[in-house]
Protein backbone atom coordinates (compact mmCIF):
# COMPACT_ATOMS: atom_id res chain seq x y z
CA UNK A 1 0.00 0.00 0.00
CA UNK A 2 1.63 3.50 -0.66
CA UNK A 3 1.97 6.01 1.39
CA UNK A 4 -0.70 7.96 2.18
CA UNK A 5 0.33 11.91 2.91
CA UNK A 6 -0.84 13.34 6.16
CA UNK A 7 -0.71 17.01 7.81
CA UNK A 8 -1.73 18.02 11.68
CA UNK A 9 -2.45 21.61 12.13
CA UNK A 10 -1.38 21.79 15.88
CA UNK A 11 -3.78 24.91 17.43
CA UNK A 12 -3.98 23.32 20.74
CA UNK A 13 -2.08 26.20 22.45
CA UNK A 14 -2.25 29.15 20.66
CA UNK A 15 -5.36 29.33 18.56
CA UNK A 16 -4.68 29.63 14.69
CA UNK A 17 -5.24 33.15 12.64
CA UNK A 18 -5.03 33.23 9.29
CA UNK A 19 -1.09 34.81 9.15
CA UNK A 20 0.01 31.74 11.35
CA UNK A 21 -1.08 29.52 9.54
CA UNK A 22 0.27 30.67 6.28
CA UNK A 23 3.44 31.68 8.02
CA UNK A 24 3.48 27.99 9.33
CA UNK A 25 2.79 26.64 5.62
CA UNK A 26 6.24 29.11 4.33
CA UNK A 27 8.03 27.71 7.66
CA UNK A 28 7.36 24.59 5.98
CA UNK A 29 8.62 25.20 2.98
CA UNK A 30 6.00 26.88 0.76
CA UNK A 31 6.96 29.20 -1.94
CA UNK A 32 7.22 32.34 -0.02
CA UNK A 33 7.72 34.30 -3.85
CA UNK A 34 4.81 32.90 -4.75
CA UNK A 35 3.01 33.76 -2.09
CA UNK A 36 4.17 37.15 -1.52
CA UNK A 37 3.01 37.43 -5.29
CA UNK A 38 -0.35 36.27 -3.94
CA UNK A 39 -0.88 38.66 -1.18
CA UNK A 40 0.11 41.62 -3.39
CA UNK A 41 -2.14 40.80 -5.87
CA UNK A 42 -5.08 40.89 -3.92
CA UNK A 43 -4.96 45.10 -4.09
CA UNK A 44 -5.85 44.63 -7.29
CA UNK A 45 -9.60 43.63 -6.84
CA UNK A 46 -10.16 45.04 -3.05
CA UNK A 47 -10.70 49.07 -3.76
CA UNK A 48 -9.23 51.69 -1.73
CA UNK A 49 -7.03 49.19 -0.22
CA UNK A 50 -3.46 49.30 -1.04
CA UNK A 51 -0.46 46.23 0.18
CA UNK A 52 1.80 48.18 1.31
CA UNK A 53 4.89 46.12 2.90
CA UNK A 54 4.56 42.26 2.75
CA UNK A 55 7.43 39.76 3.65
CA UNK A 56 8.09 36.88 6.00
CA UNK A 57 10.62 37.25 8.96
CA UNK A 58 12.52 34.95 11.03
CA UNK A 59 11.50 35.09 14.85
CA UNK A 60 11.51 33.91 18.31
CA UNK A 61 7.96 33.63 20.35
CA UNK A 62 8.68 33.03 23.86
CA UNK A 63 11.87 30.79 23.10
CA UNK A 64 11.22 29.15 19.91
CA UNK A 65 12.20 29.67 16.43
CA UNK A 66 9.00 30.45 14.11
CA UNK A 67 8.39 32.60 10.68
CA UNK A 68 6.02 35.70 11.07
CA UNK A 69 4.16 37.21 8.08
CA UNK A 70 5.20 41.13 8.43
CA UNK A 71 1.60 42.82 6.73
CA UNK A 72 1.50 46.80 6.09
CA UNK A 73 -1.96 47.51 4.37
CA UNK A 74 -3.62 50.63 4.02
CA UNK A 75 -7.76 50.52 3.46
CA UNK A 76 -10.23 52.97 3.06
CA UNK A 77 -13.24 50.74 3.83
CA UNK A 78 -14.25 50.07 7.60
CA UNK A 79 -16.74 47.82 6.44
CA UNK A 80 -17.59 45.76 3.23
CA UNK A 81 -20.62 43.74 2.12
CA UNK A 82 -19.79 40.07 1.73
CA UNK A 83 -20.36 39.08 -1.08
CA UNK A 84 -18.48 42.40 -2.74
CA UNK A 85 -15.48 40.47 -0.35
CA UNK A 86 -16.34 37.16 -2.28
CA UNK A 87 -16.25 38.54 -5.68
CA UNK A 88 -12.93 40.47 -4.86
CA UNK A 89 -11.59 36.86 -3.77
CA UNK A 90 -13.13 35.24 -6.64
CA UNK A 91 -11.56 37.47 -9.49
CA UNK A 92 -8.08 37.34 -7.67
CA UNK A 93 -7.87 33.63 -7.47
CA UNK A 94 -8.62 33.61 -11.21
CA UNK A 95 -5.79 36.25 -11.71
CA UNK A 96 -3.24 33.71 -10.23
CA UNK A 97 -4.26 30.44 -11.90
CA UNK A 98 -4.87 28.21 -9.01
CA UNK A 99 -5.89 24.98 -9.19
CA UNK A 100 -9.47 24.48 -8.60
CA UNK A 101 -9.11 22.81 -5.37
CA UNK A 102 -7.09 25.93 -3.89
CA UNK A 103 -9.92 28.34 -5.41
CA UNK A 104 -12.82 26.09 -3.59
CA UNK A 105 -11.01 26.22 -0.49
CA UNK A 106 -10.19 30.32 -0.42
CA UNK A 107 -14.30 31.01 -1.60
CA UNK A 108 -15.59 28.46 0.77
CA UNK A 109 -13.08 29.35 3.45
CA UNK A 110 -14.81 33.38 3.20
CA UNK A 111 -18.20 31.76 2.42
CA UNK A 112 -17.71 30.38 5.85
CA UNK A 113 -17.29 33.57 7.48
CA UNK A 114 -19.91 35.71 5.38
CA UNK A 115 -22.54 32.26 6.54
CA UNK A 116 -21.75 32.84 10.32
CA UNK A 117 -22.12 36.81 10.06
CA UNK A 118 -25.51 36.47 8.25
CA UNK A 119 -26.30 33.91 10.62
CA UNK A 120 -25.59 35.53 13.93
CA UNK A 121 -26.95 39.24 12.56
CA UNK A 122 -30.48 37.77 10.95
CA UNK A 123 -29.49 39.37 7.49
CA UNK A 124 -29.06 37.73 4.22
CA UNK A 125 -25.93 36.31 3.06
CA UNK A 126 -26.34 38.74 0.13
CA UNK A 127 -26.51 41.62 2.52
CA UNK A 128 -24.67 41.12 5.29
CA UNK A 129 -21.99 43.32 5.95
CA UNK A 130 -18.35 42.41 7.37
CA UNK A 131 -16.67 44.50 9.56
CA UNK A 132 -13.43 43.18 11.25
CA UNK A 133 -13.24 40.55 8.36
CA UNK A 134 -13.97 43.20 5.42
CA UNK A 135 -10.10 44.16 5.18
CA UNK A 136 -7.63 43.48 2.68
CA UNK A 137 -5.42 41.11 5.15
CA UNK A 138 -8.55 38.94 5.21
CA UNK A 139 -8.24 38.10 1.59
CA UNK A 140 -4.53 37.94 1.84
CA UNK A 141 -4.46 35.43 4.43
CA UNK A 142 -7.01 33.32 2.23
CA UNK A 143 -5.62 33.74 -0.57
CA UNK A 144 -1.74 33.18 0.41
CA UNK A 145 -2.76 29.93 2.68
CA UNK A 146 -4.59 28.77 -0.65
CA UNK A 147 -1.18 29.22 -2.30
CA UNK A 148 0.97 27.94 0.17
CA UNK A 149 -1.08 24.87 0.32
CA UNK A 150 -1.34 24.29 -3.42
CA UNK A 151 2.56 24.70 -3.30
CA UNK A 152 3.13 21.78 -0.42
CA UNK A 153 0.30 19.60 -2.31
CA UNK A 154 -1.63 18.94 0.94
CA UNK A 155 -5.24 19.50 -0.76
CA UNK A 156 -4.86 15.77 -1.79
CA UNK A 157 -3.08 14.94 1.88
CA UNK A 158 -5.13 13.58 5.02
CA UNK A 159 -5.58 17.10 7.48
CA UNK A 160 -6.26 16.51 10.55
CA UNK A 161 -6.52 18.94 14.14
CA UNK A 162 -5.95 19.48 17.38
CA UNK A 163 -8.14 20.39 19.88
CA UNK A 164 -8.76 24.34 19.11
CA UNK A 165 -7.56 26.52 22.09
CA UNK A 166 -10.04 30.04 21.28
CA UNK A 167 -9.39 31.81 24.47
CA UNK A 168 -11.31 33.50 27.60
CA UNK A 169 -12.55 36.72 28.96
CA UNK A 170 -14.08 39.31 26.60
CA UNK A 171 -13.62 40.74 23.31
CA UNK A 172 -14.35 44.71 21.99
CA UNK A 173 -14.97 45.25 18.78
CA UNK A 174 -17.31 46.93 16.34
CA UNK A 175 -20.41 45.24 18.03
CA UNK A 176 -19.69 46.65 21.66
CA UNK A 177 -18.18 44.07 24.24
CA UNK A 178 -18.96 40.20 23.83
CA UNK A 179 -17.58 37.08 26.09
CA UNK A 180 -14.63 35.10 24.16
CA UNK A 181 -15.06 33.06 21.88
CA UNK A 182 -17.25 35.50 19.61
CA UNK A 183 -20.18 34.19 18.14
CA UNK A 184 -18.73 33.74 15.06
CA UNK A 185 -16.14 31.73 16.23
CA UNK A 186 -18.90 29.77 17.46
CA UNK A 187 -21.35 29.85 14.48
CA UNK A 188 -18.02 28.58 12.48
CA UNK A 189 -17.66 25.47 14.68
CA UNK A 190 -21.57 24.64 15.15
CA UNK A 191 -22.15 21.36 13.76
CA UNK A 192 -18.60 20.14 12.78
CA UNK A 193 -16.53 17.83 15.11
CA UNK A 194 -13.98 19.77 16.25
CA UNK A 195 -12.88 20.39 20.28
CA UNK A 196 -12.88 23.42 21.58
CA UNK A 197 -10.78 24.31 24.57
CA UNK A 198 -10.32 27.58 26.31
CA UNK A 199 -6.05 27.63 26.42
CA UNK A 200 -4.34 29.92 28.72
CA UNK A 201 -5.29 33.67 27.71
CA UNK A 202 -8.12 35.59 28.52
CA UNK A 203 -8.23 37.24 25.07
CA UNK A 204 -9.02 36.27 21.16
CA UNK A 205 -6.50 33.41 20.28
CA UNK A 206 -8.29 31.76 17.44
CA UNK A 207 -10.06 34.43 14.68
CA UNK A 208 -12.40 33.91 12.11
CA UNK A 209 -10.75 33.85 9.48
CA UNK A 210 -8.56 31.07 11.09
CA UNK A 211 -11.22 29.32 12.19
CA UNK A 212 -12.97 29.28 8.94
CA UNK A 213 -9.99 27.77 7.06
CA UNK A 214 -9.33 25.29 9.18
CA UNK A 215 -12.77 23.78 9.21
CA UNK A 216 -12.51 23.71 5.26
CA UNK A 217 -9.64 21.73 5.75
CA UNK A 218 -9.49 19.37 8.49
CA UNK A 219 -12.56 16.90 9.14
CA UNK A 220 -12.40 17.58 12.62
CA UNK A 221 -10.21 17.81 15.66
CA UNK A 222 -8.31 14.53 17.36
CA UNK A 223 -7.15 13.80 20.65
CA UNK A 224 -3.96 12.40 19.62
CA UNK A 225 -1.58 12.56 16.37
CA UNK A 226 -1.87 9.74 14.47
CA UNK A 227 0.49 7.61 12.91
CA UNK A 228 3.21 9.33 10.93
CA UNK A 229 6.88 9.67 9.88
CA UNK A 230 7.56 13.50 9.74
CA UNK A 231 8.94 14.97 7.03
CA UNK A 232 8.54 18.93 7.56
CA UNK A 233 7.64 20.97 10.43
CA UNK A 234 6.09 24.79 10.04
CA UNK A 235 5.71 26.99 12.91
CA UNK A 236 4.09 30.06 12.27
CA UNK A 237 3.85 32.78 14.89
CA UNK A 238 1.19 35.66 15.86
CA UNK A 239 1.58 39.36 16.53
CA UNK A 240 0.68 38.88 19.98
CA UNK A 241 3.15 38.49 22.84
CA UNK A 242 1.89 35.84 26.03
CA UNK A 243 3.38 35.16 29.40
CA UNK A 244 4.32 30.88 29.50
CA UNK A 245 3.67 30.33 26.31
CA UNK A 246 4.58 30.69 22.58
CA UNK A 247 2.04 32.29 20.24
CA UNK A 248 2.77 29.83 17.27
CA UNK A 249 0.93 27.61 15.10
CA UNK A 250 2.58 24.53 14.35
CA UNK A 251 2.30 22.39 10.93
CA UNK A 252 3.83 18.88 10.70
CA UNK A 253 3.47 17.29 7.18
CA UNK A 254 4.27 13.31 6.43
CA UNK A 255 3.79 9.89 5.28
CA UNK A 256 2.26 6.85 7.04
CA UNK A 257 1.12 3.79 5.75
CA UNK A 258 -0.62 2.81 8.27
CA UNK A 259 -4.15 3.26 7.36
CA UNK A 260 -5.76 3.46 10.43
CA UNK A 261 -6.74 7.08 12.47
CA UNK A 262 -7.94 7.23 16.12
CA UNK A 263 -10.84 9.85 17.11
CA UNK A 264 -12.24 10.48 20.33
CA UNK A 265 -16.00 9.39 21.13
CA UNK A 266 -18.59 9.41 23.70
CA UNK A 267 -19.97 6.59 25.00
CA UNK A 268 -23.58 7.28 27.05
CA UNK A 269 -25.00 4.27 28.76
CA UNK A 270 -27.78 4.08 31.13
CA UNK A 271 -30.40 1.30 32.11
CA UNK A 272 -34.36 1.13 31.64
CA UNK A 273 -36.58 -1.17 33.60
CA UNK A 274 -40.33 0.18 33.17
CA UNK A 275 -40.34 0.96 29.54
CA UNK A 276 -42.81 -0.69 26.34
CA UNK A 277 -41.18 -2.37 23.58
CA UNK A 278 -42.50 0.35 21.43
CA UNK A 279 -41.04 3.45 23.78
CA UNK A 280 -37.29 1.63 23.32
CA UNK A 281 -37.99 0.95 19.32
CA UNK A 282 -38.89 4.80 19.50
CA UNK A 283 -36.31 5.80 21.21
CA UNK A 284 -33.54 4.05 19.15
CA UNK A 285 -35.16 5.55 15.87
CA UNK A 286 -35.21 8.77 17.70
CA UNK A 287 -31.70 8.46 18.50
CA UNK A 288 -30.42 7.27 15.23
CA UNK A 289 -30.73 10.34 13.63
CA UNK A 290 -27.97 12.12 15.81
CA UNK A 291 -25.50 9.26 17.09
CA UNK A 292 -23.29 7.12 15.52
CA UNK A 293 -24.43 3.96 16.91
CA UNK A 294 -27.03 2.81 19.64
CA UNK A 295 -27.23 -0.90 21.00
CA UNK A 296 -30.52 -2.25 23.05
CA UNK A 297 -29.05 -4.85 25.69
CA UNK A 298 -31.47 -6.88 27.70
CA UNK A 299 -30.93 -7.78 31.03
CA UNK A 300 -31.85 -8.48 34.52
CA UNK A 301 -31.50 -6.07 37.15
CA UNK A 302 -32.05 -5.80 41.02
CA UNK A 303 -35.10 -7.76 42.42
CA UNK A 304 -35.06 -9.77 39.16
CA UNK A 305 -36.62 -6.72 37.36
CA UNK A 306 -35.64 -7.06 33.36
CA UNK A 307 -34.36 -4.21 32.30
CA UNK A 308 -32.90 -2.81 29.08
CA UNK A 309 -29.19 -1.70 28.84
CA UNK A 310 -28.81 1.21 26.25
CA UNK A 311 -24.99 2.22 25.03
CA UNK A 312 -24.86 5.13 22.73
CA UNK A 313 -21.74 5.81 20.60
CA UNK A 314 -21.68 10.02 20.33
CA UNK A 315 -19.61 12.99 18.63
CA UNK A 316 -18.79 15.20 21.09
CA UNK A 317 -20.56 18.02 18.84
CA UNK A 318 -23.81 15.67 19.25
CA UNK A 319 -23.53 14.70 22.56
CA UNK A 320 -26.41 17.07 24.27
CA UNK A 321 -28.26 16.22 21.48
CA UNK A 322 -28.44 12.68 22.47
CA UNK A 323 -28.21 12.90 25.69
CA UNK A 324 -31.77 15.69 25.74
CA UNK A 325 -33.36 12.97 23.82
CA UNK A 326 -32.03 9.75 26.03
CA UNK A 327 -33.77 11.62 28.95
CA UNK A 328 -36.70 12.45 27.48
CA UNK A 329 -37.96 9.51 25.59
CA UNK A 330 -36.65 6.85 28.23
CA UNK A 331 -37.62 8.66 31.44
CA UNK A 332 -34.47 7.67 33.01
CA UNK A 333 -32.81 9.98 35.22
CA UNK A 334 -29.14 9.23 34.96
CA UNK A 335 -26.30 8.29 32.33
CA UNK A 336 -22.81 7.47 32.47
CA UNK A 337 -20.83 8.99 29.73
CA UNK A 338 -17.49 8.21 29.03
CA UNK A 339 -14.96 9.44 26.58
CA UNK A 340 -13.19 6.68 24.70
CA UNK A 341 -10.25 6.55 22.21
CA UNK A 342 -11.33 5.00 18.73
CA UNK A 343 -9.36 3.11 15.70
CA UNK A 344 -10.72 3.61 12.46
CA UNK A 345 -10.04 1.80 9.19
CA UNK A 346 -10.86 4.25 6.86
CA UNK A 347 -14.15 3.56 4.71
CA UNK A 348 -15.01 5.28 1.19
CA UNK A 349 -18.62 5.24 0.11
CA UNK A 350 -18.46 3.50 -3.87
CA UNK A 351 -21.66 3.70 -6.46
CA UNK A 352 -21.97 0.33 -7.59
CA UNK A 353 -23.81 -0.03 -10.59
CA UNK A 354 -25.29 -4.27 -10.63
CA UNK A 355 -27.96 -5.82 -12.82
CA UNK A 356 -30.83 -7.96 -11.10
CA UNK A 357 -33.52 -9.92 -13.71
CA UNK A 358 -32.56 -7.25 -16.33
CA UNK A 359 -32.64 -4.38 -14.06
CA UNK A 360 -29.92 -1.73 -13.62
CA UNK A 361 -29.91 -0.73 -9.70
CA UNK A 362 -27.11 1.93 -8.72
CA UNK A 363 -25.88 0.46 -4.93
CA UNK A 364 -24.46 2.27 -2.64
CA UNK A 365 -20.88 0.14 -1.14
CA UNK A 366 -19.10 1.08 2.28
CA UNK A 367 -15.63 -0.55 1.50
CA UNK A 368 -13.02 -0.54 4.26
CA UNK A 369 -9.78 -1.84 3.49
CA UNK A 370 -6.45 -2.74 6.02
CA UNK A 371 -3.22 -1.25 6.36
CA UNK A 372 -2.33 -3.47 3.32
CA UNK A 373 -4.53 -2.11 0.98
CA UNK A 374 -6.35 -5.38 1.13
CA UNK A 375 -10.53 -4.71 0.98
CA UNK A 376 -11.62 -6.57 4.62
CA UNK A 377 -15.24 -5.08 4.72
CA UNK A 378 -17.58 -4.64 2.06
CA UNK A 379 -21.29 -3.59 2.91
CA UNK A 380 -23.95 -2.32 0.80
CA UNK A 381 -26.73 0.24 1.57
CA UNK A 382 -29.60 -1.82 3.11
CA UNK A 383 -32.36 0.42 1.84
CA UNK A 384 -31.00 0.02 -1.73
CA UNK A 385 -31.07 -3.95 -0.82
CA UNK A 386 -34.85 -3.50 -0.19
CA UNK A 387 -35.25 -1.21 -3.39
CA UNK A 388 -34.11 -4.19 -5.47
CA UNK A 389 -36.32 -6.85 -3.20
CA UNK A 390 -39.38 -4.46 -3.72
CA UNK A 391 -38.63 -4.05 -7.35
CA UNK A 392 -37.62 -7.78 -8.71
CA UNK A 393 -40.51 -9.14 -6.69
CA UNK A 394 -37.96 -11.20 -4.10
CA UNK A 395 -37.02 -11.44 -0.46
CA UNK A 396 -34.43 -9.41 0.56
CA UNK A 397 -32.10 -12.00 1.68
CA UNK A 398 -32.26 -13.40 -1.66
CA UNK A 399 -31.75 -9.65 -2.60
CA UNK A 400 -28.98 -9.22 -0.52
CA UNK A 401 -26.97 -12.39 -2.27
CA UNK A 402 -27.21 -11.32 -5.43
CA UNK A 403 -26.27 -8.04 -5.45
CA UNK A 404 -23.47 -9.00 -3.12
CA UNK A 405 -21.88 -11.76 -5.36
CA UNK A 406 -22.48 -8.96 -8.38
CA UNK A 407 -20.77 -6.47 -6.01
CA UNK A 408 -17.72 -8.74 -4.99
CA UNK A 409 -16.97 -9.31 -8.61
CA UNK A 410 -16.32 -6.22 -9.54
CA UNK A 411 -14.68 -4.65 -6.77
CA UNK A 412 -12.43 -7.58 -6.40
CA UNK A 413 -11.44 -7.20 -10.24
CA UNK A 414 -10.29 -3.34 -9.17
CA UNK A 415 -8.02 -4.20 -6.64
Amino acid sequence: MAEAKIAIIDSQVAGIAGDMLMSSLVDAGANKDKVIEAIFACQNFMKGSKIVRASFEKTISHGFAATRLDLLCKDNAHERKGIEMHRALAACCDSLDLDQKAKVFALESLKTIIFAEATIHGEDFNNVHLHEASSIDTVADLVGCAVALQDLKLFDAKIFSTKVAVGGGVLKFSHGTVPNPASAILEIFKGRQFVLSSGQAEEELTTPTGAAMLVNLAQGSVNYYPSVSPERIGYGAGTKKFEGFANVVRVLIGSSSVAAARDTVCVVETNVDDASGEVIGNLVERLTDVCKDVTVIPGTTKKSRPTFLIRIISDHAQLNSVLEILFSESGTLGARVQEVERVILPRAILTIPVSIDDKTFNIHVKVARDSTGKIISIKPEFEDIRIVAARCQMPVKRAMDLVGAEIVQKIGSKQ
